[in-house]
């Protein structure tokens, strides 16, 4: 995949603010999908082959601009902030200042000849009490500007299909848009973080979803009874539980309204202190650990949410590769397997091409 975004920077001018914009944009936009030296070039490589290669086939340059960019700037020739720079714009290629904090873009007449055109260029500024909402607001600005980017309005439609052309008789479906339109899951599973206390019941989210809609309300619509993250509760006796970690319960309410037997949670996100939260390392042991939970109960069919996709924010197609892969390996690991369909819930159209993408690299053809 070639890089769309590319994050130039200072490495003696604020490089924790580029690294924290690369992460954030890497984590809105797929890792694939943005570029930044000190963590995109794989060791061994040639620096000057990599930056000027991914630079020239890139879309948008964002300029990270601190306090102290102006004073160091040397030499044209020998500042590679200025020789990326000059040659964005050389190419034709946009480039957004990033302002961290008061900094400020100089004056064009402050500027070396071959970036002047940056203090023209429209910017935008980072704070530390704003940060969230200013970097929402570049990620929308980039989907706006890159179409392919840009596909995350819900999915609609029929479900489709997909199985082996020769192999084990399961099929692998995608369940278009919100999780209450599929009733022809036996299993629901719900991704957790590892405290493994299920969300507000307004929250929207797979985890306040089944919450909700496992309840008993009355009339008014409110909850009067909570089994679902009571059950869950009172099964977890410490506190964070592993990652991977996987917690069986009933469903509620969910077993009249949509067939659920029951709803598995797991472990697939963990708090990281400062940084948020972020799906564990192994997606895939978490999608086995599931499989092997339904297999136990006896059931044929799971529902799957593309696991640490949502508040966690990991890459979605990187995603959906794991957890396909880890359930073809199941079945073909379990030749006596009782399960027939294994679902996953594409919410958005880009989830719903990822995980096209991923059943297709396994050779798993549609049924039409």
């Amino acid at each position: 995949m070639v890089a769309s975004v590319f994050v130039n920077y200072r490495v003696q001018d604020q490089p924790g603010y580029a690294t924290l914009v690369h992460q954030a944009l890497a984590q809105q936009l797929g890792a694939g999908e943005v570029f930044l030296a000190s963590r995109s070039i794989r060791l061994g490589d040639d620096f000057v082959d990599q930056v000027f290669d991914t630079l020239r086939r890139c879309r948008v340059m964002i300029a990270v601009i601190g306090k102290s960019w102006q004073s160091l700037l040397g030499e044209p020739a020998q500042d590679w902030v200025q020789r990326e720079i000059s040659d964005a714009f050389s190419r034709g290629i946009r480039v957004i200042p990033v302002l961290i904090e008061d900094a400020e873009v100089p004056a064009e007449a402050e500027l070396p000849e071959g970036i002047r055109t940056l203090a023209r260029c429209q910017h935008l500024r980072l704070r530390h009490y704003t940060i969230a909402n200013d970097m929402a607001h570049l990620v929308q600005e980039l989907r706006n500007l890159l179409p392919h980017l840009a596909d995350e309005t819900r999915a609609s439609g029929a479900q489709k299909t997909f199985r082996f052309a020769e192999g084990p008789e399961c099929d692998f479906v995608i369940v278009p848009g919100d999780i209450l339109r599929c009733t022809s899951a036996d299993v629901w599973v719900n991704s957790e973080n590892t405290e493994m206390y299920m969300a507000r019941p307004n929250d929207f989210s797979v985890s306040g979803i089944i919450r909700f809609s496992g309840a008993k309300r009355d009339q008014a619509g409110r909850m009067i009874d909570d089994p679902i993250s009571a059950e869950l509760e009172a099964q977890v006796t410490q506190r964070p539980v592993a990652p991977g970690s996987v917690f069986t319960t009933g469903s509620g309410e969910l077993a009249r309204t949509h067939g659920v037997q029951h709803v598995i949670h797991v472990a697939a996100v963990h708090g990281e202190p400062g940084a948020g939260y972020r799906q564990v390392g192994d997606v895939g042991g978490c999608v086995r650990g599931v499989l092997v939970a339904v297999e136990e109960l006896g059931h044929e069919s799971v529902l799957f949410p593309l696991l640490g996709t949502g508040e966690a924010r990991a890459d979605v197609l990187s995603t959906a590769e794991a957890m396909v892969a880890a359930a073809v390996d199941h079945l073909v690991d379990h030749p006596e397997t009782r399960l027939r369909r294994i679902l996953f819930l594409g919410y958005t159209r880009r989830e719903q091409d990822a995980l096209t993408t991923a059943f297709r690299q396994l050779f798993l053809v549609p049924v039409h």
